[in-house]
């Protein structure tokens, strides 16, 4: 079993269903699913997103919000400046999932979908704890 860290980018009208979808085309590509899934990690500034809160609000997934500032400081294998022009940093999804899983090396580098990026990472079990299993 594979502790994953999910690390999200968002634009304002991404969808509950594109976002959903969109991390589960990325758990399917590593052969993991929501069961495995240890945090969602994303930018301060998502914190009030409707999927974001979709995500964290039917199950006991921990979210981890990071300041631009800390993402952009984060060495990632996609850095994009269009991000960097809209968010503050290069990277959300990417750095995102770093910074929660505390890992230097992403399982899944961001994939992206109808308003949304994913990444994944796999997370330290000694320093990331898991949540209680739920069922989808």
């Amino acid at each position: 079993m594979t502790d994953v860290v999910v690390g999200l980018g968002l634009t304002r009208d991404a969808s509950v269903d594109d976002v959903r979808t969109t991390i589960d085309e990325a758990l399917s590509a590593i052969d993991c699913g929501w069961g495995d899934v240890v945090r969602l990690a994303t930018t301060l500034r998502r914190r009030d997103h409707p999927a974001v809160a979709a995500l964290t609000a039917d199950g006991p997934v921990p979210l981890s919000l990071f300041e631009p500032s800390e993402l952009a400081r984060v060495t990632v294998p996609n850095p994009s400046a269009a991000v960097g022009e809209r968010a503050g940093t290069t990277s959300v999804a990417e750095a995102a999932a770093l910074l929660a899983a505390d890992a230097e090396v992403l399982l899944l580098p961001k994939q992206i979908g109808p308003g949304v990026t994913v990444a994944l990472a796999e997370a330290d079990p000694e320093r990331v704890r898991r949540p209680p299993r739920r069922r989808r």
